[in-house]
């Protein structure tokens, strides 16, 4: 039951940044700020949160499997 319910937040968080990786959204940081490209902060910050978000998940323990 544990496995189910970690590939199902796995796959939401996949799902999730398919979607913040998609063209509208990249269309809309494709400007400069100062003739700095605010594209490259947008993907190195999302890519970032990628990675962050799915060690968390795979990392978090079962509260009922603590020991007392």
């Amino acid at each position: 039951m544990r496995d189910r319910s970690k590939g199902r937040r796995l796959f939401f968080i996949s799902a999730l940044f398919m979607v913040l990786l998609n063209f509208p959204l990249l269309s809309i940081f494709n400007s400069t700020v100062s003739g700095v490209p605010v594209l490259y902060l947008y993907l190195t910050v999302v890519w970032l949160a990628c990675i962050v978000a799915i060690a968390f998940f795979i990392n978090r323990q079962d509260p009922r499997k603590q020991k007392k």
